[in-house]
């Protein structure tokens, strides 16, 4: 069957039921909402195509690469991963999607093993996409402007593939524009679903056997301001909680200045709230965050996060730290590593700063040498990995909640994710990925947590369903 032979179906049949399925493969770059993004393009496509998902490595008629375009990294990535692919499949269709569609499409179509790009405003419409990608005409570029009042429109999901925690995406795009990030742009504004479709998106994930949600967005405490009736994320989580009495939630990203009282209460008072926050700080300097256009400064980001650390035993507390922003003087790096070294982080994870065309920190004046920022990073991230072995050293002899999520390179071993975010090995007995167990932390060596498991909490999905 050639390519532009198969046509869309109002259902699908089940794969290999007649006919030659779409073999299709998919490869996912950057946050949350990515990940998302890709199980709702699969959810759709199975909805108009007999389809055959594979593993990307694998022969397929379709390549999808979700791409990210948060640093040149990752751009250079999604270059990469496109081209190597073509290489090994010549005769497949290669389409990129996403952020990086979105902001640089030119750079994008100008790449002959490219077959088709995609942005943002597109990608869910697969059917408006997909003929044109198997084709045999001109490649599609579907890139347009986004409206200015955007309305949240994803599709519901099934489940997360190969993922023992499903992500719901509650937030998109952003207002805040700050200097050196094109998010704002990738994205478009921010929106919010609403709770009804919220709620909609989380009874199909515990219908599967999901036993834990990370609530995302790429502005998550903007979650709400937009809705016709305000709902704040702090009411989302009331009726989330109070709608699935067995769910276990956390949340992914959020600035300083919206951990507030009220939010810290529900890690206080709801053991089903997962006691863990990242923290998007990028920097302890107010000299800094003034020239970011962060919307906090300094005082506010240590006091949240002091809160945050205070508001049970052995709270999990991450952040994201950019080093190396424009005019960041020995002084204002100092400020940032001072923060890092007196606040209680179990993790932090440490970007050198990606000059971005099209963003107001790559014009800048006073670019930071590459030298300077490599010291830099590496100051931070000894200092983050003592921290780290710091705070898991103190869980030795604790028990947590987590879950099981595949086996570990180690033989014999499976990895677990405690309720505050670190990894536990535990000896590989009868729980499945998925499985939400209590565990007990006996040590810590060579730079890993171990523990033993004492009681399975939930059903074994996989089990279950013969997955």
């Amino acid at each position: 069957m050639e390519l532009h032979e198969l046509q869309p179906m109002t259902t699908a049949p089940a794969v290999g039921s007649g006919g030659i399925p779409l073999r299709v493969a998919f490869w996912t770059l950057g946050c949350r909402l990515n990940q998302y993004d890709t199980e709702g393009m699969k959810t759709t496509m199975a909805g108009l195509y007999d389809i055959e998902v594979v593993d990307w490595h694998a022969p397929a008629q379709l390549y999808v690469l979700n791409s990210c375009t948060v640093t040149a990294k990752a751009d250079q990535e999604c270059r990469r991963l496109a081209r190597q692919v073509k290489r090994r499949h010549p005769a497949s269709k290669v389409v990129v999607v996403g952020c990086y569609a979105q902001t640089q499409p030119e750079a994008l179509t100008a790449i002959a093993e490219i077959d088709g790009v995609v942005g943002n405003t597109a990608k869910d419409d697969v059917q408006r996409w997909l003929p044109d990608v198997l084709g045999a005409g001109v490649p599609p570029l579907e890139v347009e402007e986004f409206a200015a009042d955007p309305v949240f429109d994803s599709p519901l999901i099934d489940e997360f593939s190969g993922r023992s925690r499903a992500f719901v995406k509650i937030q998109d795009g952003c207002n805040l524009r700050c200097t050196y990030c094109l998010i704002w742009r990738a994205r478009g504004p921010g929106r919010s679903r609403t709770p009804a479709d919220v709620t909609a998106q989380l009874q199909r994930l515990v219908d599967k056997g999901y036993p834990e949600t990370i609530l995302a967005g790429i502005h998550l405490g903007g979650y709400g301001r937009d809705l016709p009736e305000t709902r704040l994320l702090p009411d989302l989580l009331d009726e989330c909680l109070a709608r699935f009495p067995e769910l276990r939630i956390r949340l992914s990203s959020i600035h300083p200045n919206e951990v507030t009282p009220r939010l810290l209460a529900f890690f206080r008072d709801n053991p089903r709230m997962r006691p863990h926050l990242h923290i998007s700080l990028q920097s302890g300097s107010d000299g800094v965050l003034k020239r970011m256009k962060r919307p906090y400064r300094s005082d506010r980001a240590w006091a949240a996060m002091r809160q945050a650390a205070a508001t049970v035993p052995h709270f999990g507390l991450g952040a994201d730290i950019i080093v190396g922003f424009p005019g960041e003087t020995d002084a204002e790096f100092e400020d940032t590593r001072r923060m890092v070294a007196e606040l209680p982080f179990s993790y932090l994870h440490v970007f050198r700063f990606s000059r971005r065309p099209g963003t107001a920190a790559a014009e800048m004046p006073d670019q930071v040498h590459p030298d300077v920022i490599t010291r830099r990073s590496a100051v931070l991230r000894a200092l983050a990995d003592r921290k780290q072995a710091e705070f898991a050293r103190d869980l030795v002899g604790t028990t947590r909640e987590a879950v099981v999520e595949a086996e570990a390179a180690e033989t014999g071993w499976r990895q677990a994710t405690t309720d505050n975010y670190l990894t536990v090995l535990v000896p590989d007995g009868n729980q499945q990925p998925g499985a939400l167990v209590r565990i007990e932390i006996t040590d810590y060596r060579d730079g890993r947590l171990h523990g033993t498991v004492h009681e399975q909490l939930n059903g074994n999905r996989f089990a279950e369903t013969g997955e």
